[in-house]
């Protein structure tokens, strides 16, 4: 099976974390798991975030 694959469509902001953490507007992340309250993103890198279902449809995009 294929792995699923998204793309930030603008730049995402984690402002309570600290320090901040920004996804690049265009970076590709790999789908890792899609949860009741979210989903789990990670890097080609292994770094793993966690984002909002709500964050997820509008800040994202299927990629290539």
């Amino acid at each position: 099976m294929n792995e699923k694959r998204v793309r930030t469509v603008d730049e995402i902001i984690f402002e309570q974390a600290d320090p901040q953490v920004v996804l690049a507007k265009g970076s590709v992340y790999a789908v890792e798991a899609v949860l009741e309250k979210g989903v789990v993103l990670r890097t080609e890198q292994g770094e793993r975030f966690m984002i909002d279902l709500n964050t997820f449809e509008l800040g994202f995009e299927a990629a290539l």
